[in-house]
Protein backbone atom coordinates (compact mmCIF):
# COMPACT_ATOMS: atom_id res chain seq x y z
CA UNK A 1 0.00 0.00 0.00
CA UNK A 2 1.32 3.18 -1.15
CA UNK A 3 1.27 6.27 1.59
CA UNK A 4 -0.64 8.74 0.91
CA UNK A 5 1.49 12.51 1.20
CA UNK A 6 0.97 15.51 1.28
CA UNK A 7 -0.50 17.12 -2.25
CA UNK A 8 1.11 19.88 -3.95
CA UNK A 9 -2.19 22.05 -3.38
CA UNK A 10 -1.28 21.59 0.21
CA UNK A 11 1.96 22.47 -0.49
CA UNK A 12 1.58 25.81 -2.10
CA UNK A 13 0.33 26.89 1.17
CA UNK A 14 3.10 25.72 2.87
CA UNK A 15 5.17 27.85 0.33
CA UNK A 16 3.46 30.96 0.69
CA UNK A 17 3.79 30.49 4.77
CA UNK A 18 7.76 29.54 4.44
CA UNK A 19 9.27 30.77 0.76
CA UNK A 20 12.16 29.09 1.36
CA UNK A 21 11.36 25.59 1.22
CA UNK A 22 11.40 23.43 -1.21
CA UNK A 23 9.06 20.41 -1.86
CA UNK A 24 10.76 17.38 -3.58
CA UNK A 25 7.51 15.93 -4.78
CA UNK A 26 9.13 13.64 -8.00
CA UNK A 27 11.15 11.10 -5.34
CA UNK A 28 9.83 8.26 -4.57
CA UNK A 29 8.66 9.80 -0.90
CA UNK A 30 8.30 13.42 -1.51
CA UNK A 31 9.84 15.35 1.20
CA UNK A 32 9.92 19.25 2.39
CA UNK A 33 13.46 20.61 2.65
CA UNK A 34 13.82 23.93 5.27
CA UNK A 35 16.38 25.91 7.03
CA UNK A 36 17.11 24.68 10.63
CA UNK A 37 16.22 28.44 11.31
CA UNK A 38 12.81 27.67 9.93
CA UNK A 39 12.22 24.19 11.42
CA UNK A 40 10.20 25.04 14.61
CA UNK A 41 7.88 27.85 13.07
CA UNK A 42 7.61 25.07 9.92
CA UNK A 43 6.55 22.28 12.39
CA UNK A 44 4.18 24.49 14.18
CA UNK A 45 2.71 25.58 10.88
CA UNK A 46 2.35 22.23 9.88
CA UNK A 47 0.24 21.15 13.37
CA UNK A 48 -2.06 24.21 13.34
CA UNK A 49 -2.80 24.67 9.94
CA UNK A 50 -6.03 23.31 9.06
CA UNK A 51 -5.36 21.72 5.55
CA UNK A 52 -2.39 20.10 7.01
CA UNK A 53 -2.94 19.12 11.07
CA UNK A 54 0.00 17.11 10.87
CA UNK A 55 -0.18 16.49 14.32
CA UNK A 56 1.61 12.99 14.85
CA UNK A 57 5.62 13.14 14.73
CA UNK A 58 6.11 9.14 14.04
CA UNK A 59 9.72 9.39 13.64
CA UNK A 60 13.02 11.30 14.22
CA UNK A 61 16.30 10.08 12.80
CA UNK A 62 19.25 11.41 11.17
CA UNK A 63 21.27 10.37 7.85
CA UNK A 64 25.34 11.40 7.85
CA UNK A 65 26.01 12.07 3.65
CA UNK A 66 30.13 12.22 4.81
CA UNK A 67 30.04 15.54 3.68
CA UNK A 68 26.63 16.89 5.61
CA UNK A 69 23.99 15.14 8.15
CA UNK A 70 20.36 15.46 7.05
CA UNK A 71 17.44 15.50 9.98
CA UNK A 72 14.65 13.64 9.17
CA UNK A 73 11.15 14.80 10.53
CA UNK A 74 8.15 12.14 9.61
CA UNK A 75 5.39 13.63 10.53
CA UNK A 76 1.49 12.49 9.91
CA UNK A 77 -2.44 13.97 10.05
CA UNK A 78 -4.81 11.38 11.67
CA UNK A 79 -7.40 14.29 10.19
CA UNK A 80 -6.14 13.94 6.40
CA UNK A 81 -4.79 10.53 6.48
CA UNK A 82 -1.49 12.04 5.05
CA UNK A 83 2.16 11.57 5.15
CA UNK A 84 4.67 14.52 4.93
CA UNK A 85 8.85 14.31 5.37
CA UNK A 86 10.25 17.32 6.44
CA UNK A 87 14.41 17.11 5.69
CA UNK A 88 16.90 19.76 7.40
CA UNK A 89 20.46 19.95 5.66
CA UNK A 90 23.39 20.42 8.86
CA UNK A 91 26.88 21.37 8.40
CA UNK A 92 28.87 17.97 9.16
CA UNK A 93 31.45 19.66 11.27
CA UNK A 94 29.16 21.51 13.27
CA UNK A 95 25.59 19.92 13.71
CA UNK A 96 23.26 21.73 15.74
CA UNK A 97 19.54 22.54 15.03
CA UNK A 98 16.96 23.47 17.47
CA UNK A 99 15.26 21.12 19.08
CA UNK A 100 11.40 20.31 18.39
CA UNK A 101 10.27 19.05 21.66
CA UNK A 102 8.68 23.02 22.14
CA UNK A 103 6.30 21.47 19.09
CA UNK A 104 6.29 18.00 19.65
CA UNK A 105 7.39 17.24 23.28
CA UNK A 106 6.94 12.65 22.51
CA UNK A 107 10.44 13.94 20.69
CA UNK A 108 12.50 13.89 23.23
CA UNK A 109 14.26 10.28 23.44
CA UNK A 110 14.86 10.41 19.87
CA UNK A 111 16.42 13.68 19.56
CA UNK A 112 18.62 12.29 22.67
CA UNK A 113 19.26 9.07 20.66
CA UNK A 114 20.36 10.95 17.52
CA UNK A 115 22.61 12.95 19.58
CA UNK A 116 24.23 9.96 21.42
CA UNK A 117 24.73 8.03 17.82
CA UNK A 118 25.58 10.58 15.48
CA UNK A 119 26.66 13.79 17.32
CA UNK A 120 23.94 16.19 16.12
CA UNK A 121 23.30 18.97 19.16
CA UNK A 122 20.02 19.75 19.78
CA UNK A 123 19.59 23.68 21.25
CA UNK A 124 16.58 23.99 23.83
CA UNK A 125 16.28 20.38 24.38
CA UNK A 126 14.98 19.71 28.05
CA UNK A 127 17.62 16.73 28.75
CA UNK A 128 20.16 16.43 26.30
CA UNK A 129 22.36 13.89 27.22
CA UNK A 130 23.73 10.14 25.98
CA UNK A 131 20.95 7.06 25.96
CA UNK A 132 22.96 4.23 25.16
CA UNK A 133 26.76 5.32 26.22
CA UNK A 134 28.51 6.45 29.07
CA UNK A 135 29.26 9.59 29.06
CA UNK A 136 33.18 8.97 28.75
CA UNK A 137 32.33 7.18 25.81
CA UNK A 138 34.13 8.92 22.83
CA UNK A 139 32.62 9.57 19.72
CA UNK A 140 29.74 8.52 17.97
CA UNK A 141 28.82 4.95 16.26
CA UNK A 142 26.43 5.88 13.55
CA UNK A 143 28.76 8.14 12.07
CA UNK A 144 30.54 7.19 8.54
CA UNK A 145 34.07 9.00 10.24
CA UNK A 146 33.23 6.84 13.75
CA UNK A 147 36.75 4.75 14.44
CA UNK A 148 35.97 2.42 17.04
CA UNK A 149 37.96 1.69 20.17
CA UNK A 150 40.40 -1.21 20.70
CA UNK A 151 38.63 -4.22 22.77
CA UNK A 152 40.23 -3.98 26.24
CA UNK A 153 42.78 -6.09 27.31
CA UNK A 154 40.93 -8.79 29.04
CA UNK A 155 43.20 -12.10 30.09
CA UNK A 156 42.01 -15.06 28.79
CA UNK A 157 40.97 -17.78 31.21
CA UNK A 158 41.56 -21.22 30.49
CA UNK A 159 40.40 -24.39 32.40
CA UNK A 160 43.70 -26.88 33.38
CA UNK A 161 42.34 -30.35 30.96
CA UNK A 162 41.38 -28.33 27.90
Amino acid sequence: MRKNYVSLDAFAGIRLAFPNAEYDAEAERPALYIGADELIALLTFLRDDSNLQLTRMENVTAVDWKDRFEMVYHLFSYTHMHWLTVKVTLDHDAPVIPSATAVFPGVEFEEREVYDLMGIAFTGHPDLRRVFHVDSFVGHPLRKDFVAPPPPNIPCIRREGI
